[in-house]
């Protein structure tokens, strides 16, 4: 789904976040990767969960610095690509695209955003332990498909 004028929000319950302040950490729970945001990738989050249209941020950039208008653009992309995001079902209020700190953060001169990716512990985040043990073994040693 490209980018268009739909407003977005996490793709709950399959992807969680928290934020750290400093550091927006998502867990996609269907693949087991997660993601650090920092800097403008984490105000770019906040802003699109906070109902910024992604469409509306790029246009905004675009008349200042195409260049960062692109990043955005890509890093929305990954955002959605990586099943992070999903179109809001809900239409609510949209808040005006100047208020969006990613924006105000781009426009002052900070680094383009990037989607730091990280599958280390997908095993260990996918594995179930509750359903995924052997009786007579435990845990962790996986039970055997009958």
């Amino acid at each position: 789904m490209p980018l268009d004028s739909h407003a977005f929000e996490i793709a709950a319950p399959d992807v969680v976040a928290e934020d750290f302040g400093s550091e927006v950490v998502v867990l996609n729970l269907a693949n087991g990767r997660y993601f650090s945001l920092l800097g403008v990738a984490a105000d770019l989050w906040r802003d699109i969960v906070a109902g910024h249209r992604p469409r509306d941020l790029i246009g905004h950039l675009l008349a200042r610095n195409s260049a960062s208008a692109e990043a955005v653009r890509l890093y929305l992309l990954a955002l959605l690509n990586e099943s992070l995001i999903r179109p809001i079902q809900v239409s609510r209020e949209i808040p005006p695209v100047e208020q969006a700190t990613g924006i105000v953060a781009l426009d002052s001169g900070a680094e383009p955003p990037m989607l730091e990716i990280f599958d280390d512990m997908a095993d260990l985040l996918l594995c179930d332990p509750i359903h995924d043990v052997d009786e007579d073994i435990g845990w962790p040693v996986k039970r055997t498909p009958v």
